[in-house]
């Protein structure tokens, strides 16, 4: 998927971040199929995200769940 038009790195974090503290509690799917934008990049954003604590993790079963 090309990169959207005027999309940063620092632009997708700021979109998960705002869509993340509006629904509090939402998979890597679901982040990725709210905010239009491939899993790839959806979850290497998320876990840069995450690696710099500004989002955590909640593991259920084999899934994913992020909040802020």
């Amino acid at each position: 998927m090309p990169k959207k038009k005027g999309f940063t790195s620092d632009k997708y974090k700021d979109e998960i971040l705002k869509l993340l503290k509006e629904y509090p509690f939402m998979s890597t799917s679901e982040i990725c199929d709210k905010l239009n934008m491939g899993y790839e990049t959806g979850i290497k954003y998320i876990q840069q995200l995450h690696a710099s604590e500004k989002i955590d993790v909640r593991k259920i079963g084999n899934r994913q769940f992020w909040f802020v």
